[in-house]
């Protein structure tokens, strides 16, 4: 899953760059890049995504509670971050 994840990011990242750089594709609506500030918002929210999904492995291992509990909290800070700058971020 988590190699899939990983592999979409970059899928994004991939055709961001070209349809911001070379020349516009026939892309769903959702997907089309019109400035950095997209492409950064698309990333992050899947940067999100692997971070849960990682940590939810980590939690079903479940070996030390308060190591658990510091990984939680550092996925969650992280993810607040990254939402906050997709929302008050780069609107021009």
């Amino acid at each position: 899953m988590d190699t899939f994840l990983i592999a979409t990011a970059l899928f994004i990242f991939a055709v961001g760059m070209y349809e911001l750089f070379i020349k516009d594709v026939s892309l769903p609506q959702w997907l089309v890049i019109r400035n950095l500030h997209d492409l950064k918002v698309r990333l992050s929210s899947v940067i999100i995504l692997v971070m849960t999904v990682i940590f939810l492995e980590h939690l079903v291992e479940w070996k030390d509670p308060q190591a658990t509990l510091f990984y939680g909290i550092a996925v969650a800070v992280v993810s607040a971050s990254l939402i906050a700058f997709s929302h008050f971020g780069g609107r021009d």
